[in-house]
């Protein structure tokens, strides 16, 4: 625990998007297990020690206590507008950086998010991203200076500015198939 309290980061769940391929907003469809993929994913988010964590959600919808809401009024947006409004909660905090993690990767394990962290801790690297199976998932690391250029890309969205630090980008290898877990459909959660 005490390399989390020396390099302190949080975590931005973005969970604002209509879900119009699933059928409903998925930050409150179901898992398996009965729990909200907005539930399982803070959980994840809380073992993996991010403080604060802040999910970026539709209107009208309960966060769980100790997570700060944001709300995104436009669904429709690209996922990077969420983005933007998680970082603007964390421009007057101490966080070194943030793991950004999907509420459509409800499947992704603390594990992950913490091996994440602890590569951008020994590394000092900008961007992080698990790796499994040879392909990159969720959660990712952004450390706080790659804010600027989240709150102002263009086209292609956080995609395009961990396309654009090429080789600093560190690929961490996880035992987790739920980085690569993308749950767009019901029958993703088979």
């Amino acid at each position: 625990m005490g390399a989390i309290k020396q390099h302190p980061f949080a975590a931005i769940i973005l969970a604002a998007g209509a879900g119009t391929r699933f059928g409903e907003p998925k930050v409150n469809a179901a898992m398996p297990d009965g729990r909200r993929f907005l539930d399982a994913v803070v959980e994840q988010c809380q073992t993996s020690g991010a403080d604060p964590i802040v999910a970026v959600v539709p209107p009208e919808v309960a966060v769980p206590d100790g997570v700060r809401a944001v709300v995104n009024p436009r669904a429709s947006d690209e996922q990077v507008s969420s983005l933007r409004l998680g970082i603007a909660q964390l421009a007057n905090t101490a966080v070194r950086g943030v793991l950004v993690w999907p509420v459509d990767h409800p499947f992704a394990l603390a594990t992950s998010g913490l091996a994440v962290v602890d590569a951008a801790r020994r590394t000092g690297a900008p961007i992080v991203v698990p790796v499994h199976d040879g392909k990159r998932g969720h959660p990712v690391w952004f450390a706080r200076e790659t804010w600027r250029e989240l709150l102002t890309v263009a086209d292609g969205g956080a995609r395009a500015v961990v396309h654009s630090y090429g080789a600093r980008v560190v690929e961490v290898p996880v035992n987790d198939a739920g980085v690569l877990r993308d749950v767009d459909t019901r029958a993703d959660l088979a």
